[in-house]
């Protein structure tokens, strides 16, 4: 069978002659002309899309001119080796150095704690008040002491009356009289002794009452003290009278400084004492 087919084939191409196709010849010129006037342009307009709007990026994007090498930074390289010269170059400071600043900060911590002191110095200093007097303290507890001269053609006296207070009240008062003379006053001391005496005997026993009288070489000391806080004031009239003496004007809780006002009104100089 195969070889029938062969032989078939053999003899088809033998008996086949070979058909040369052509090549249809068309003047350029000619079709150029067929395609201007007769075919005209029948193809469908393409629709263009239309353009969708992008959001710019947020991210900023700097632009490289193309072309370019990035420039060194002279300034910075000198401040880089200006600052690394600066370190090899430190020195710590030295003992002295860090002395006087710790001293400086504790001589500012001083000054801020004390300035309202030194506020009021300033003030004082610059109103002028500085040379005045310094205010003397009120003393309420304690001894007012009130001393008065008196001289006569005859005897010269001496008085001293001692006011002892507390919380500014009178407690207690002492009176000492200093009786002076010479030879010619000798009668006149004898009888203020004499009247001494008599005072005396009249309140010794009256309760805090005490009188001393002291009389030698032409001085007579008459000395009165009174308790008052426990002196009864009728029995204590009542011996004055008898005796011819003078009956204490002052009472126990008066205040001391009506005393000391009125003892200055009387011409005695008055101080305080603690």
């Amino acid at each position: 069978m195969n070889n029938e087919n062969n032989n078939f084939n053999n003899g088809q191409n033998i008996n086949t002659v070979p058909v040369v196709p052509t090549t249809p010849v068309t003047n350029p010129v000619i079709n150029n002309q067929i395609n201007q006037t007769v075919m005209p342009n029948t193809a469908p307009a393409v629709q263009q899309p239309m353009p969708v709007p992008v959001e710019p990026s947020t991210v900023p994007v700097t632009e490289v001119p193309v072309g370019t090498q990035p420039q060194i930074d002279n300034n910075a390289m000198i401040n880089e080796n200006l600052q690394k010269v600066e370190i090899n170059n430190y020195k710590a400071p030295s003992k002295f150095k860090v002395f006087v600043l710790f001293l400086f900060f504790v001589l500012l911590i001083v000054f801020i704690m004390f300035l309202p002191e030194i506020s009021s110095y300033v003030r004082i200093y610059m109103s002028g008040t500085n040379n005045q007097q310094p205010q003397v303290e009120v003393v309420t507890t304690g001894k007012l002491v009130c001393t008065l001269t008196s001289n006569t053609s005859d005897l010269d006296k001496e008085y001293e009356f001692d006011f002892s207070f507390a919380d500014s009240k009178l407690t207690k008062t002492k009176y000492i009289v200093y009786t002076r003379g010479d030879s010619t006053t000798e009668s006149a001391l004898d009888e203020l002794n004499e009247k001494c005496v008599t005072l005396k005997e009249t309140t010794k026993d009256l309760d805090g009452v005490s009188i001393r009288c002291e009389y030698t070489d032409k001085k007579l000391t008459e000395t009165q003290v009174f308790e008052l806080e426990t002196v009864d004031s009728e029995k204590l009239n009542a011996a004055f009278t008898e005796a011819g003496g003078i009956v204490p004007t002052y009472q126990y809780n008066q205040s001391i400084d009506d005393i000391e006002k009125n003892m200055k009104a009387s011409g005695y100089s008055c101080e305080r004492q603690k």
